[in-house]
């Protein structure tokens, strides 16, 4: 451990409460992450060419839980009985609400590298914040600008990698086929993970010659249990509350591993862009604002468990927005107070 890192986490010693027993370990797991993501953010700060400290930032998708097998418990845990008592904080900017408002694919790659620059200025900003005077709402904001910057960084392959003519056009969502079988098959449906990839590969010949799809779905068959808690979430705060356990939408970033299946990726056409990431309604409320995400990221998924003639490239943006979809949800959830209830 450097001594900055050192310094850092005697710091936020301060956020946690003193009762909680794993506090050291995870001001120590924390203050690296920190570390790490305003590294990583500075050069986008600095408006200096944006691909590589995005595909740096995307790698923290795996650390961002805040989960290590011999010290910090996950961040779920964290916010549900380790911070101490904060109120909750100004919902942040969402990550790809409208960056397909605009039909141009050059338009829609601008907008993606503004919302990632001043994301890292709040990053930056929040994380010399949190070294100067650590308290749990800081902590609990900065992690949340991580989670905006990953989910920006997994979806911006699709606006800056050269695009595949042959990606075809989006699948249409089945979003009421998708809650009709959940509910056919009850809890059984979140270990469906074969009969799921039989399904991919029979139905889709593309997928079924590539070598890198098994690989691909390796990380994707996660969803099946990420399903369920959109739903959740999203009935929930239609009802005007918040979801108090967001551990499978952490484990689907925390498991996002594109660097496994590069060769899968590729850039869409705008029109992908502006169907899968449209325009948000003026002035919503968070909450409201919360159920639409998760509709939205449920909508992703529909597309992915029926998918027949998908081309490979679909199957990777698919992907990627719901793994972006699901980082901007969990950076709202944990803004609004979710996960707090014990406090």
């Amino acid at each position: 451990m450097s001594t900055e890192e050192e310094t850092l986490a005697r710091t936020l010693l301060g956020a946690f409460r003193p009762e909680f027993a794993e506090r050291e370990a995870t001001s120590i797991h924390v203050a690296g992450l920190i570390l790490d993501a305003v590294s990583a953010a500075l050069p986008l700060t600095r408006h200096e060419p944006a691909d590589a400290a995005l595909a740096e930032l995307e790698l923290l998708a795996q650390d961002s839980d805040v989960y290590a097998w011999d010290g910090a418990p996950g961040w779920d845990v964290v916010l549900a009985r380790g911070l101490a008592p904060h109120p909750p904080l100004p919902p942040g900017p969402p990550v790809l609400d409208g960056i397909g408002a605009r039909g141009d694919r050059t338009q829609q790659r601008g907008e993606l590298k503004r919302r990632a620059h001043a994301e890292a200025e709040r990053l930056v900003a929040l994380g010399r914040q949190s070294a100067q005077a650590a308290s749990a709402g800081a902590l609990v904001a900065a992690h949340a600008s991580l989670l905006r910057l990953v989910g920006l960084s997994s979806a911006a392959p699709l606006l800056l990698l050269p695009e595949d003519p042959a990606a075809g056009a989006p699948p249409v969502p089945r979003t009421a086929e998708l809650l009709r079988e959940m509910d056919a098959r009850g809890e059984a449906f979140s270990i469906a993970h074969e009969e799921w990839l039989a399904r991919l590969l029979a139905q889709n010949p593309a997928a079924a010659a590539e070598p890198a799809f098994r690989t691909f779905y390796a990380g994707l068959s996660q969803a099946l249990r990420v399903v369920p808690a959109l739903r959740r979430f999203r009935d929930e705060a239609a009802d005007g509350s918040l979801a108090q356990d967001a551990e499978a939408l952490l484990g689907a970033v925390g498991t996002w591993q594109p660097v496994r299946w590069a060769s899968l990726r590729r850039g869409v056409p705008s029109g992908w862009i502006e169907e899968l990431c449209p325009d948000a309604p003026a002035a919503e409320p968070a909450l409201r604002r919360l159920s639409r995400e998760c509709a939205l990221a449920l909508d992703a998924f529909s597309r992915l468990w029926f998918a027949t003639f998908v081309s490979l490239t679909g199957f990777s943006a698919l992907a990627a927005v719901l793994t972006a979809r699901c980082a901007g949800i969990v950076a709202l959830w944990e803004e609004l107070g979710g996960g707090a209830a014990s406090r």
